[in-house]
């Protein structure tokens, strides 16, 4: 019985998208899907000081044409600088700032010259080293699948032998249970619950926000990230279909 959750790589996700890392036997990146300008592909919410509400940090690309999959995607070197100058910013107060300042610049600055898939996977994969989260993976690439949306998701589950998908909330919008049933899959969809936990406190909006980076998160909390991360557990039941 193995769970598979099938996703895009995001952008220094939030820690829901981890959690579901930790609910999967494996991952599986779509790392060859179309490039959108609207999705996280190379913007995360962060937790703005001066306001206390969300802001957008997003990746400058040298081609954003809707033409480009996500692994034909660069992005400028000058994100680095960027990257930098925001979380300095925003979270130059918070408890934890000056022990993973370098941590979070040196994972993106390592990575620059990659295509946009590969930097967020390169970034994934190294924050779940940190979180203590083990993630097995393979790109949507090597599968020679051509279909879109919920096609495309059970011939990727079909060809890795999964019997078990966990979905994310995008994919829940078109992907139907039934239709997964029909072909012997189950399909459960995340719906992770968000704790709350210390975010850095303005006069103007004290609130806590929910859905932001992990960057706000590992700020604030530091390696106490990992017991969110992992918090929710998600099971299958082995029942035949």
């Amino acid at each position: 019985m193995k769970v598979s959750s099938i996703c895009q790589p995001h952008f220094f996700p939030w820690i829901g998208y981890f959690n579901m890392i930790d609910n999967s036997d494996e991952f599986i990146f779509l790392d060859n899907v179309q490039y959108n300008r609207r999705s996280w592909q190379n913007r995360t919410y962060i937790k703005e000081f001066k306001s206390g509400k969300k802001k957008w940090i997003s990746m400058s690309l040298v081609d954003s044409s809707r033409s480009l999959k996500i692994n034909e995607i660069y992005i400028y070197k000058e994100n680095l600088t960027h990257l930098k100058n925001q979380m300095y910013q925003n979270y130059k107060n918070t408890k934890y700032f000056d022990k993973y300042f370098e941590f979070f610049s040196s994972i993106f600055a390592k990575n620059l010259d990659k295509d946009l898939s590969s930097i967020n996977i390169e970034i994934i994969k190294e924050i779940c080293s940190f979180l203590g989260i083990k993630l097995k993976y393979k790109l949507s690439s090597s599968f020679n699948v051509f279909e879109k949306k919920e096609k495309l998701i059970l011939q990727l589950l079909k060809k890795n032998n999964s019997s078990n998908y966990l979905a994310n909330s995008g994919s829940v919008n078109y992907a139907n249970e039934d239709f997964f049933m029909t072909n012997k899959i189950k399909m459960k969809p995340h719906n992770y619950v968000q704790s709350s936990y210390v975010q850095s406190k303005n006069k103007k909006n004290d609130v806590f926000l929910e859905g932001l980076s992990i960057i706000d998160v590992i700020f604030n909390i530091g390696d106490k990230a990992s017991i969110l991360a992992k918090k929710q557990k998600i099971k299958f039941h082995e029942d035949i279909i």
